[in-house]
């Protein structure tokens, strides 16, 4: 798990810049890409998915960066043992999809450590490389029926 920790937060920064690069050259050419057909399906997918992961990491690294209050409890996984066995009062409420890391007390206001756009550009970008891959499959067909 560590593994993939460190991974996504490493990757944050590179698939960034590889987005901050192809926005910049569509704003510069003013095109989204110069392939046709299915290829340029295909590459709206890829672009999709280096944005959802982009997400992702951005959720992953709150997670795991941001400062945590005093009053809440070290932060705990779905396979950890239950801590609310032994204290009633503040606990976490955490999952890795969708992202999800809080700390809830019934004295203290919950505070939510993901920022609120990360899951739905995450399913945005999920769902829009499904869409866009499925097209390319469907142009890919309809080419090699045609020629």
């Amino acid at each position: 798990m560590l593994v993939v920790i460190v991974t996504l937060l490493l990757a944050v920064p590179v698939v960034g810049c590889l987005l901050l690069v192809k926005a910049v050259r569509v704003v510069v050419t003013r095109r989204l890409t110069r392939r046709k057909g299915a290829a340029a399906w295909a590459e709206g997918a890829g672009w999709l998915l280096c944005g959802a992961v982009l997400a992702y990491g951005v959720g992953v690294g709150a997670m795991f960066l941001s400062p945590w209050p005093d009053w809440c409890p070290v932060v705990k996984f779905s396979d950890d043992p239950d801590p609310s066995t032994v204290s009633p009062h503040p606990r976490t409420e955490n999952s890795w999809f969708p992202l999800k890391a809080r700390c809830v007390s019934d004295i203290h206001t919950p505070v939510d450590f993901i920022p609120a756009a990360v899951n739905p550009v995450l399913l945005t970008s999920l769902a829009g490389a499904a869409g866009c891959a499925a097209v390319a499959v469907w142009r890919r067909r309809q080419d090699r029926n045609s020629g």
